[in-house]
């Protein structure tokens, strides 16, 4: 009992910090960057549901604020066969938290996917492991970075957790709102109207 309690406690302390504005999914590499293109494919780097999910909550939210054209999750899967699928992503493991290293990301295989969807960037976001609260809710343990083409140059990168609840998805999407200002304020790609 006391457990199941604390894990409450944590995640409920987790969701203040995130609405709170503490949450930091997304750090640009360089302070003086500039977009040079406009077009942006946001993958899931693991073929599982929940990565696959919140790249698509992300495109969306990041469709509605920002002045990047986004690549749509449909368009992807007619562009890239199979889709999803595992690109080798930013971390040693990934159990009850993930161990990163940014240098291990296939970037070779990042370069073949951008080849294929024509887009000026990749973010790709990796959701390894998630950690069960208890019933019916997850902490989602996510790692992303953002890559400009051509070259596959590292643009930013985050790691943070989402909160996952399968009978209410709004927390997820709460979550997806603010990864997506994120990346498009942190790039100089807001849109006018946020």
């Amino acid at each position: 009992m006391r457990i199941g309690l604390a894990l409450r406690v944590a995640v409920a302390a987790m969701l203040a910090l995130a609405a709170s504005g503490c949450f930091n999914a997304f750090n640009v590499l360089d302070g003086n960057f500039k977009p040079k293109g406009r077009s942006i494919a946001v993958l899931a780097g693991v073929p599982e549901d929940a990565s696959v999910a919140i790249a698509a909550l992300v495109a969306d939210e990041l469709r509605k604020q920002s002045r990047y054209r986004v690549m749509s999750q449909a368009q992807i899967a007619e562009a890239v066969k199979p889709y999803p699928q595992m690109i080798k992503g930013p971390y040693r493991s990934a159990y009850f938290e993930v161990d990163v290293d940014w240098k291990l990301t296939d970037k070779q295989k990042l370069a073949a996917l951008q080849r294929s969807l024509g887009v000026d960037y990749l973010y790709v976001m990796w959701a390894p492991t998630a950690v069960s609260s208890g019933g019916k809710g997850a902490s989602l343990h996510l790692v992303a970075q953002l890559f400009e083409f051509p070259g596959a140059k590292e643009v930013g990168q985050g790691a943070f957790q989402l909160y996952f609840n399968k009978d209410d998805a709004s927390y997820l999407k709460q979550g997806a709102e603010k990864v997506a200002r994120q990346l498009a304020e942190k790039t100089g790609m807001l849109g006018k109207n946020q």
